[in-house]
């Protein structure tokens, strides 16, 4: 038999050794560390994260509290004074964004925008490095994702082939961006690390909107439906948009061909009257679909999004990212999705984590239903009727989240159309009082007295927030 040696230059040797190397380095990678928002550690984590960095920092993010609130933002301060570099591509950097992109230039990160909507929210720290780490997943660096959303963050350790992979990302990224400061125009060479190893099996793989290169393809979309697929048991979706059109029309097809399997969609209260989202036609579909609910009607300054963008397929395969299920996601925006298979050891406890945060989220204040319900249906005449009504959901008087089919919100929801959330003014427009916190159903529009006391049920739910919040043992 001919050796290795015989036929193999030595370089090629050396380089092939190498790899092996790489491989098994590679193959000790850390487990994945999953946060769940609100007030789930996620923003405490990346913190850590960032303090724990020694050479670079390259982050490419939607939205970032710039204030000294934020954990995130004072440990990126420490790490421009401690030397390193801080490459941050910030969504609309030199518009909407601006004032953020200042007070990040101010602490001495290098500022970077993109034409783009620009709606990853992930971080790479010292890349080249056998320290590298890397975070990702639906949750902007922003106050509200931490304290009020539903958001997932992941921390992955040396998953060399993972981080090697949003480091091109952030090079195709930088490619496209125009630095902020003429001090960062000096920094925006790409990292070029070398390929991963071939020897070693992937258990995680992303995949990135700007891969599509505006041809018409739909990788993620496509990633999605394949993963869906190949379900046996279950398809556990948690997306804050679901628009598009193909997804909607896979899953549809699997609630027919696989009648047997078990499809759960929860989706945003924002999702509810939205004419663009395909929740209907999956309802039609005889599929599931609950919409956490925060309020009577929708408003962003008081809601409390479900901000996941996840799909769980046999509580097992995991795809998650900044990817939201909709048209301009994957051909208008810059976006990405990790795919974590869970049956290996080093994901499982990854994969349980998200099947216990989809569980949680579905059943939902679901035990207080039934009286949340009668006392909204309830007339005067009834025992113990409330004639004050709350619109959202955050306040001592109610403060507790639901998870809803349409038949159980829209009846419930009708409450505050009959009760004056809208109102014709004597010129005949419509005013919409989306904005009030409480209505008076016997005066018919809003409560213009003093906040109402006690609680509107009694007795107080033993759940008083349905926050999601840490699992346990994280």
């Amino acid at each position: 038999m001919t050796s290795f040696c015989r036929w193999t230059r030595p370089g090629a040797l050396v380089a092939a050794l190498a790899l092996l190397a790489a491989g098994r380095a590679e193959a000790q990678s850390t487990r994945p560390e999953p946060y769940f928002s609100p007030r789930g550690g996620g923003a405490e984590a990346t913190a850590r994260l960032i303090d724990a960095a020694q050479e670079t920092i390259d982050v490419a993010m939607y939205s970032v509290t710039t204030t000294s609130a934020s954990p995130i933002h004072v440990a990126l301060e420490r790490a421009v004074q401690r030397g390193v570099r801080v490459r941050f591509i910030l969504n609309q950097a030199t518009s909407a964004n601006k004032s953020k992109a200042n007070a990040l230039k101010n602490i001495g990160v290098h500022v970077y925008g993109v034409s783009r909507t620009l709606h990853e929210k992930f971080a790479i720290v010292d890349a080249r490095t056998s320290r590298r780490r890397l975070v990702n997943g639906s949750a902007n660096w922003s106050t509200g994702a931490e304290q009020k959303y539903s958001e997932n963050t992941v921390v992955f350790g040396n998953h060399y082939h993972l981080v090697h992979q949003f480091q091109e990302e952030f090079n195709r990224l930088m490619a496209a961006a125009r630095p902020y400061t003429p001090e960062a125009a000096e920094h925006m060479a790409p990292v070029v690390l070398s390929p991963p190893s071939p020897f070693v099996r992937r258990y995680e793989s992303a995949l990135f909107s700007s891969m599509n290169h505006g041809n018409g393809t739909a990788l993620i979309a496509d990633k999605i439906i394949e993963v869906m697929r190949s379900a046996e048991r279950s398809i556990l979706v948690d997306v804050a948009h679901f628009n598009c059109v193909s997804i909607a029309k896979a899953l549809a097809d699997l609630r027919r061909t696989k009648p047997h399997l078990r499809i759960e969609v929860l989706t945003d209260l924002g999702s509810f009257s939205d004419t663009k989202s395909r929740a209907r036609d999956l309802e039609r579909a005889g599929i599931e679909v609950r919409y956490k609910v925060y309020s009577l009607v929708w408003l962003h300054p008081r809601s409390q999004l479900m901000h996941h963008k996840t799909l769980i397929v046999d509580e097992r395969h995991i795809v998650t990212g900044s990817y939201n299920w909709s048209e301009t996601a994957e051909s208008s925006n810059y976006e990405n999705v990790m795919v974590i298979d869970g049956s290996v050891s080093r994901n499982r406890a990854c994969a349980a984590a998200y099947v216990a945060e989809h569980d949680k989220l579905w059943n939902l204040g679901r035990d207080i239903f039934p009286r949340f319900r009668a006392q909204m249906l309830a007339q005067p005449s009834s025992p113990g009727f409330k004639p004050i009504i709350p619109v959202h959901f955050d306040t001592p008087y109610f403060d507790s989240i639901m998870t809803l089919t349409r038949n159980e919100f829209a009846p419930v929801r009708a409450v505050a159309f009959s009760a004056g959330i809208l109102e014709r003014a004597p010129d005949g427009s419509t005013i919409y009082h989306n904005a009030v916190t409480y209505l008076d159903r016997v005066a018919g529009g809003p409560h213009r007295g003093p906040n109402p006391t006690g609680r509107f049920l009694d007795p107080v739910p033993s759940n008083t927030t349905g926050l999601s919040g840490s699992l346990p043992g994280q």
